[in-house]
Parts: C-alpha cells; sequence; structure tokens
C-alpha cells in the first residue's frame, strides 16, 4: 500500500493485527502497533482489543497487563469485550487472585449490571481448580439481582457434577427451565455422563430420552461413555434401545451420527 501512495488508516491496521494475533503471529502484531503510533495515528480500543488477546494467547499475560495499564493511562474507556478477554487470559494462566482484585475494582461500573463478565469468571474460577470461588460468584450475582443465563446454569452445574453434587445439578437443571431459561445440549451432557459415571443409568436413560425429544444429541465423550456400559446392559435394556435409536436420529445441522465414530 505505501509503494502505491496509500496510507493505511486505524481501520487497515486494526484488520492486519488482529490476523496476527488470530495466527499467533504476535512479534508482527507488535511492529504494526508501533508503526500505529510512529505514524502519528491513535490506536483505539478495537487495536487493545486484539492486542491483548494475542498476547494472552502467545503466553505473555505480563505484558498483556501492561498494554491494559497503557490503554488506560491513554485515556481509552475498556469495554465488556476488553475485560472479558483480560478475564479469561489471566485466569487461563492460573492468575484468578488477580482477576478477581480487577472485577472488583469495578465497583458500580455499569458493566457489573450484566452476566457475561460474571459467566468468564465461574467458568475460570473452575477451571483453574477453585469450584468454590465459582460458586460464591453465581451466589453473588442472585444477590445483585442478575438474571443467569444458559452459559450461567451449565457452568455451575459442571462444578456441581465435579465435585460429586450431582443431586444438586439435577435440581439447578430443572431451576434453570423453572426460570424461563432452556437447557441445551451441553446442560444434558454434563448431566448424562456424570449418571453414567456413577453407573445410575436408569436415570441416564431418562435424561437421553428427554434431550433426543428435544433435539439434542449425545457428544463424543457422551457417547464413549454410552458404548462402553453397552455390553454390560440387557439386549431389551432401554439404554441399548437409546443408542441404536440414536443412530437414526437426525442431528439439528441435517447429520445423521455414527455412535462409533467421534465425527
Amino acid at each position: 500500500m505505501m509503494e502505491q501512495d496509500i496510507v493505511p488508516d486505524i481501520i487497515t491496521y486494526n484488520s492486519l493485527i488482529n490476523g496476527y494475533c488470530k495466527k499467533k503471529r504476535i512479534d508482527e502484531a507488535r511492529h504494526l502497533f508501533q508503526e500505529i503510533q510512529d505514524k502519528g495515528l491513535i490506536p483505539d480500543v478495537i487495536t487493545y482489543n486484539s492486542m491483548l488477546q494475542g498476547l494472552f494467547e502467545s503466553g505473555n499475560p505480563a505484558a498483556a497487563r501492561e498494554l491494559f495499564n497503557e490503554m488506560q493511562a491513554k485515556g481509552h474507556t475498556p469495554t465488556v469485550l476488553t475485560y472479558g478477554i483480560l478475564f479469561h487470559g489471566m485466569c487461563k494462566n492460573s492468575q484468578t487472585t488477580d482477576a478477581l482484585a480487577l472485577f472488583r475494582s469495578l465497583g458500580s461500573n455499569e458493566l457489573m449490571k450484566g452476566i457475561v463478565l460474571y459467566n468468564i469468571l465461574i467458568d475460570g474460577c473452575n477451571k483453574c481448580g477453585k469450584p468454590n470461588l465459582a460458586l460464591d460468584l453465581y451466589d453473588e450475582l442472585l444477590l445483585r439481582g442478575l438474571k443467569p443465563n444458559v452459559r450461567s446454569y451449565n457452568a455451575v452445574i459442571l462444578v456441581y457434577c465435579q465435585e460429586g453434587l450431582l443431586v444438586k445439578g439435577k435440581e439447578l437443571l430443572r431451576k434453570m427451565e423453572v426460570n424461563g431459561c432452556l437447557p441445551n445440549s451441553f446442560t444434558y451432557n454434563i448431566i448424562v455422563r456424570e449418571l453414567l459415571k456413577k453407573n445410575e443409568c436408569g436415570e441416564a436413560e431418562i435424561f437421553l430420552e428427554e434431550m433426543i425429544n428435544r433435539g439434542f444429541m449425545p457428544d463424543h465423550a457422551t457417547f464413549e461413555s454410552l458404548l462402553v456400559r453397552i455390553p454390560n446392559v440387557g439386549k431389551d435394556s432401554r439404554l441399548r434401545t437409546i443408542v441404536l435409536k440414536l443412530t437414526s436420529v437426525e442431528r439439528k445441522d441435517g447429520g445423521i451420527p455414527n455412535i462409533t465414530s467421534p465425527c
């Protein structure tokens, strides 16, 4: 572009930086970020968001935090996406304490009136091996009068199942429906896998039939759990019948599942 006397604007730079960051070519992205400033252009929130994402994905959480501080120092207001990138990246790098401290620093910020950041932190805390913190955050969002969505419920149900609290997980699945939030495929797969793990095949059958009737399909991990148990059930078992039925149930994407294949 330069050779043709076409001067790239911030939109062009943002597109290039975003592309480099997605491909984890962070050095090229950093070069362009510096070039923006050398040419007298001003990076915007979109530029910073892409750079933050790229730095976290390339394993540079410290550099990401420095860039975030620079962003604020230069007068840019972080968006919910900015904080989402930060919290996700920090939790992924086992920095949940710092992520929660930053979250608390938002105080009465408008961003705290939404469910998005809570969902990211609940999921992040659980993945970092801090299920109690995840549950505390869930309780907190309820106390604040926020309405959980399917991602919130799924994250908490997963915590319950991983912590051996399957009964609470099943109760929450029913409660979410009462509250007007329908479970999705992920919700059912969490519950069914846990029931199968505990050899509670009878109840697993009930949830399997329910999910199929709602147009959802077991994922590969659930299929594997089902197949492992088929040799141990009778020929007239409902579980065996359900597994056979799955080969003729059409997926929402129009495909027919093969229970012996991961695809």
